[in-house]
């Protein structure tokens, strides 16, 4: 068998070839500046009881979901039919869909410049701040021991000197 001839050309044709990706394009400026994220302080308040407000810091970007699961959180999980209003207590004030940012809702100026690390690293912008009124419905059960008034033990009932006597004081003795 004959010897087998090299295919191709001289390699001085291929090394002058320069791949259009040899050097990479500046990365634009957008991508080295960022926008310094907002927050927003909630002040929560129940309608009916004073006692029961709290204040939350979340960023603006925060769905009104998180703020519901925030309020579920603070009344321990016991509430449901859980109804938001935004400012002010009002049938056209009633929060209804809580897939909403809190941007959305209340409608922040979110028109901050662009800025460098260091110049956000100076700068510290304000919170926002709004009011959300929260009214719910206590969990309903048909468990008999939540539904049971709380009663103390009857040997702390004798020692206090309340209510009846306890069985063992009834009997005559034998």
């Amino acid at each position: 068998m004959p010897p087998k001839k090299k295919e191709g050309g001289s390699r001085k044709a291929h090394s002058n070839f320069v791949s259009p990706f040899a050097e990479a394009p500046p990365a634009p400026t957008e991508l080295s500046t960022r926008r310094q994220e907002r927050w927003v302080k909630i002040q929560v308040k129940l309608v009916t009881w004073n006692y029961l407000n709290f204040q939350i810091r979340v960023p603006a970007a925060t769905n009104l979901y998180i703020v519901e699961q925030k309020i579920k959180e603070h009344h321990g999980g016991s509430i449901s039919n859980l109804q938001l209003w935004k400012d002010q207590v009002h049938p056209k004030n009633v929060l209804r869909d809580f897939s909403k940012t809190l941007t959305e809702v209340f409608q922040f100026d979110d028109s901050l410049p662009l800025m460098s690390e260091e110049e956000l690293a100076r700068k510290k912008q304000p919170d926002y701040d709004c009011v959300v009124f929260y009214d719910f419905s206590p969990h309903q059960s048909e468990c008999p021991l939540l539904l049971r008034s709380p009663r103390l033990n009857n040997e702390q009932n004798n020692a206090a000197g309340a209510g009846p006597a306890s069985p063992a004081a009834k009997k005559p003795p034998p």
